[in-house]
């Protein structure tokens, strides 16, 4: 089969829609946007400020720390990880589009972003953090610095990426003050008759994703780079 990922309905394709863009809208000021919070969104944003983590933006001085917490919450998850060189090279030819932000307990990198500009929009389609560190809230203090960030660089529109309507991921958005834009999956199927279901909620994963969870960080960081690049 042919997939092909849209931001636009083409009716002769056969289409899968459960999938929305989370975009939110950028005021002019990071204060503005601090008041437009509810009350809970920055409790949650304060709570890991009060373990005094130190926050820095810069690019590939940072890659090292970024790749640590990143390959390591891959593994967690059950997904195989990009190669650092791949992110490496991102940031080498698209220096004034791309950041990294790290963020630093105890002098120890446990939250980590790849940040990159398109037009008017900052999108983050790299973000992990320790899972030692979740109670502490301490993703949310990270996305709260790179929508300041944003702000700071005049980008209009941060994008959140891409969720299954009603997800925890969609939730988790949504609560922002992102809005979904709806995206569209469309198909040529050839000879076939029904639509792939080629993502992690395929229970014939469930074994694969299960095992990675459990092989040693090393192998999974060796392993992971020649897997991920024949991932759909």
């Amino acid at each position: 089969h042919i997939e092909y990922r849209d931001d636009i309905p083409r009716h002769h394709l056969p289409v899968m829609s459960h999938k929305v863009n989370m975009v939110l809208d950028l005021p002019d000021s990071a204060d503005e946007l601090w008041h437009s919070f509810s009350s809970k969104l920055r409790a949650q944003i304060k709570r890991p400020q009060r373990e005094h983590p130190r926050i820095l933006t810069g690019g590939a001085e940072l890659l090292d720390e970024f790749y640590t917490v990143y390959s390591h919450n891959m593994r967690d998850l059950g997904s195989p990880a990009h190669d650092k060189r791949f992110i490496r090279d991102i940031l080498q030819f698209f220096p004034s589009s791309s950041w990294i932000i790290v963020m630093r307990l105890r002098e120890s990198p446990v939250a980590a972003g790849l940040l990159l500009g398109q037009g008017d929009s900052l999108e983050i389609p790299l973000a992990s953090t320790l899972r030692e560190v979740n109670a502490l809230s301490i993703n949310m203090l990270l996305y709260w610095e790179v929508l300041k960030f944003a702000i700071a660089h005049d980008f209009k529109h941060f994008d959140f990426g891409r969720s299954s309507k009603d997800a925890g991921t969609y939730r988790f958005k949504k609560q922002w003050g992102a809005k979904p834009r709806q995206l569209y999956w469309h198909y040529w199927l050839g000879e076939k008759s029904e639509l792939p279901a080629l993502n992690p909620a395929n229970p014939k994963y469930a074994l694969a994703i299960a095992v990675w969870k459990r092989m040693p960080l090393a192998l999974t960081r060796w392993l992971g780079p020649r897997l991920v690049k024949r991932l759909p």
